[in-house]
Parts: C-alpha cells; sequence; structure tokens
C-alpha cells in the first residue's frame, strides 16, 4: 500500500468515526411554537386534606402540533378529571350524586344539568413497580379510582366546582364526601422556542 493509499484510508476511517460521534450528539430541539394555552389552577387548597375525598384536575386538551415547531394550543370544552388512590383495598366504588360549576359572575354552566347523576367509577386494581437499594425490585398493589367528566367546564374563567358523593365499601356501607374548591385560570400567549416548549411536556 501507497503513501498516498494509506492516507486515505486514514482519512476515511476519520471521517467515518467523526460521523459515528456526531450521531451520538443529542441536538436540541429547533424551531419556535406559536404558545396560546391555558390551564385551571386551585386558588384554595382543599380544606378536607387527609381525608378520604376525591382529587380533581381540569383537563384542558392542550395539544403540541408537532416537534419542532408549530403551535401548542389549549380548547374549551374541558373535564374533570377524577383521581383517587386506595392503599387500604377499603373502596370498591366512588359515586357522584351532585356535580355544579359556578363561574365568578354567578353563571352556573348548563353542561353540568346534563351529567347522568349518579355518576359511578368502579375500583380497579394497579401494580406499581419500584427498584431499592441492592437491586431488589418491590411490588405493590393497591386500587385506583378514576375517571372524567367530559365537556363540563365550557368558559375560559375562574370557577367553583362543587361535587358531592360517597366510596361504597364491599359490605355495602358508605363513605360520604364533598368537594368544594375554586379554580383561578392562567393564560399563555408567546411565542416560545421549541426548547422552552418541550423541556415542560
Amino acid at each position: 500500500m501507497t503513501v498516498l493509499q494509506r492516507s486515505l484510508v486514514f482519512f476515511a476511517v476519520v471521517a467515518v468515526l467523526f460521523g459515528i460521534q456526531s450521531c451520538w450528539r443529542v441536538q436540541p430541539p429547533s424551531g419556535t411554537y406559536q404558545v396560546i394555552t391555558f390551564e385551571f389552577v386551585l386558588s384554595n387548597p382543599p380544606a378536607n386534606a387527609g381525608t378520604a375525598v376525591p382529587g380533581v384536575w381540569i383537563d384542558t386538551n392542550t395539544k403540541l402540533s408537532g416537534l419542532s415547531g408549530g403551535t401548542l394550543t389549549s380548547s374549551l370544552p374541558c373535564a374533570v378529571m377524577i383521581d383517587y388512590t386506595d392503599n387500604t383495598w377499603t373502596f370498591k366504588s366512588v359515586e357522584f350524586t351532585s356535580v355544579k360549576i359556578t363561574y365568578d359572575d354567578g353563571t352556573v354552566d348548563l353542561s353540568t344539568g346534563a351529567v347522568k347523576l349518579p355518576l359511578r367509577l368502579a375500583a380497579r386494581e394497579y401494580e406499581t413497580v419500584n427498584s431499592v437499594t441492592g437491586g431488589r425490585i418491590v411490588k405493590s398493589k393497591n386500587w385506583i379510582l378514576s375517571g372524567e367528566i367530559p365537556n363540563i367546564v365550557t368558559r375560559a374563567e375562574p370557577f367553583r366546582l362543587q361535587m358531592e358523593g360517597y366510596f361504597a365499601k364491599d359490605d355495602n356501607s358508605r363513605v360520604a364526601f364533598t368537594i368544594d374548591q375554586h379554580f383561578i385560570i392562567q393564560k399563555d400567549n408567546a411565542t416560545k422556542s421549541a426548547a422552552e416548549v418541550l423541556q415542560d411536556k
């Protein structure tokens, strides 16, 4: 092999190696997004913390149009999401007997009148898998009671959510609860880089 041939082989190998290294580098996302979103945030912490009460949050249908720029938007109507984890395996279901949404101007959302009550959500088994020091795998099971009331928040404005219901046990006894929470609204209307938007996803 001539010196010229050796040099060509050397440069070819270097080029391949640099090409492989460039594939390994994680490039920051490029592009920009027009962000037009809103979210509902609790203005008052739940007064019944520590008792058996389902957690609620509002799904604002926030959607990303692509991974390299585009839009990030929220839209109405929104769902009330319900979630409760029962680590004691006590409750077989949760039932809601009343639902009411009142906006800060005193208007009651008519959508709440269309909710079919009582609304029952059955418990389902859920398994979590965790690793602990030494690599030991620990599995645990519990009941999850979750669901949603779709299309119930029709205005992007602060509102008060009032719900009543009960948890049902296997022996048919009940544990009643009330939910009375106020949500404020936070809006975002800006142009942001893809790095800013995607780091929050």
